[in-house]
């Protein structure tokens, strides 16, 4: 499968809880819409949007990339593909998200602690 698509936020569960946790402001993130764009070619980007805001990934999977995260801070790490699921190790928590049909499912697990679950929508434009 590949992930392609720009999907509207639906459902959330656990999300002002994982926010607190890594310690992201909800007060731009909870309020607002989200909208992921996904576009894998060579390469794959991921594109989150709230608000004004974004922020953007580009990797190429099984190597080492540079990521930011949603309080704007950057890491290096190697994104992987997982029984078709995107993995990506954050310093404070493990996202993995997967497509099937029209659906995005992302999952941010913070080890021994909270797991949030967002599902959205595939949109057309």
């Amino acid at each position: 499968m590949t992930f392609n698509g720009k999907f509207v936020l639906q459902s959330r569960q656990n999300y002002k809880e994982f926010l607190d946790a890594i310690g992201v402001s909800q007060v731009e993130l909870q309020n607002e819409d989200i909208v992921t764009e996904f576009y894998q070619k060579d390469f794959i980007r991921i594109t989150k949007y709230w608000g004004n805001e974004n922020v953007s990934n580009t990797f190429l999977l099984n190597k080492r990339a540079e990521i930011e995260d949603l309080d704007g801070t950057t890491f290096e790490t190697t994104v992987k593909m997982d029984g078709g699921k995107i993995k990506i190790e954050f310093p404070k928590y493990v996202y993995t998200a997967e497509i099937s049909g029209d659906t995005l499912t992302e999952i941010n697990s913070i080890p021994g602690g909270i797991t949030n679950k967002m599902i959205s929508k595939r949109v057309t434009e």
